[in-house]
């Protein structure tokens, strides 16, 4: 008996670990993310990203301890999404954190909760601050002296198209704003903030994959991503289903290349080569030619082509092929029609003998 019983304290305990529910539970909440851009003077980016915590109902959260400890231990997933907006490979950016889910009630966080179109707004918020060099960013390019196109990509659809930066303002520090877009163009504007920017996208659609601004930025001496492989441009044409691109690993190393078309609008595709191997890229909607395209590895130019239309030759009409091809057939049938000659003039021959030899005998 003894063994039975603890046999069914055994059997009890299992069924309590695997269908018990613990008595604390973590509540479920939601974050509510805002991103402040400021470009300074030194070639530097500071990166606020403004956290606010709230209940599916709409409740703030901002100062429950339970969640506050949870949320630290997301601390570089959120480090993370800053770098992401600056490189496609964040190991390559030289970065310092300066501020960790620091709270601050002077903030606020704007916050569609309802999913309606309509944003509230939070008071307070924790404070990721991110410090990033711009002279490793490959998402930087030089255009004169001291003025630089900077691009900005949404971190959250880079990584799952259904997502997407809420509201993003951008300050400048030092450093002066010659001119912006977005892409892709169809997505939503900013408004203006000062002297700065604020996008507030309600959805995916109004929110754009890329902000990209030239800025004057004094201090900013460009160092850039070295690059990954050596590859050429082997091939560029315009064919009747679009661009054709044939680029070539021709190094020691595998890795990433950028084939950069100079079209209208511009247009780039990230593709991997292995050692020695060669690839056939394909721009479906690039037709008019010709067009420039670059490769690219890190912030390197590997190579540049020129791509124009390839126009299929048409053989001449006489040409020795097609001269052959008519002539033989011409030269079978005249000797089939000497051999039809010859053939009919001797049965002519012999009928006219034998109708010979006959009157001769009736004589």
């Amino acid at each position: 008996m003894e063994r039975r019983a603890q046999a069914l304290l055994f059997l009890c305990l299992l069924l309590f670990l695997a269908f018990g529910e613990p008595v604390i539970t973590q509540p479920r909440y939601w974050i509510a993310l805002n991103f402040r851009l400021t470009f300074n003077a030194d070639g530097t980016v500071r990166v606020d990203e403004k956290l606010h915590p709230f209940t599916v109902d709409g409740r703030s959260l901002l100062n429950d301890p339970e969640v506050a400890q949870d949320m630290n231990r997301s601390l570089s997933q959120m480090v993370n999404y800053a770098l992401l907006m600056f490189s496609d490979n964040p190991r390559l950016l030289t970065y310092r954190v300066v501020k960790y889910m620091e709270k601050s009630y002077g903030e606020t966080v704007l916050c569609d909760v309802t999913g309606t179109g309509r944003m509230e707004r939070f008071t307070g918020a924790y404070i990721v601050s991110i410090v990033i060099w711009l002279n490793t960013s490959n998402y930087v390019r030089s255009l004169n002296d001291s003025l630089y196109e900077v691009k900005v990509r949404d971190s959250f659809t880079s990584t799952d198209p259904r997502s997407w930066i809420d509201v993003l303002e951008v300050v400048f520090n030092g450093t002066r704003l010659y001119g912006y877009r977005w892409e892709p163009p169809y997505a939503h504007g900013p408004e203006r903030l000062g002297g700065g920017l604020l996008w507030v996208n309600h959805n995916e659609q109004e929110a754009p994959d890329f902000y990209v601004f030239q800025l004057e930025i004094p201090g900013l001496r460009k160092v850039g991503e070295p690059p990954e492989v050596k590859a050429v441009i082997e091939d560029a044409v315009i064919l009747a289903d679009g661009l054709h691109v044939t680029v070539k690993n021709v190094g020691s190393t595998s890795g990433y290349v950028y084939i950069r078309v100079l079209s209208q609008p511009e247009q780039a595709r990230k593709v991997y080569l292995f050692v020695g191997e060669k690839l056939d890229v394909v721009f479906p909607s690039v037709r008019n030619a010709p067009v420039e395209v670059e490769l690219y590895s890190g912030d390197s130019i590997l190579d540049r082509a020129r791509a124009t239309r390839l126009e299929i030759a048409q053989p001449p009409l006489w040409s020795p092929h097609l001269l052959l091809v008519v002539t033989i057939p011409i030269f079978i049938a005249a000797i089939l029609a000497v051999f039809l000659a010859r053939r009919a003039s001797r049965e002519a021959r012999e009928k006219q003998t034998v109708m010979g030899e006959g009157l001769s005998g009736v004589a």
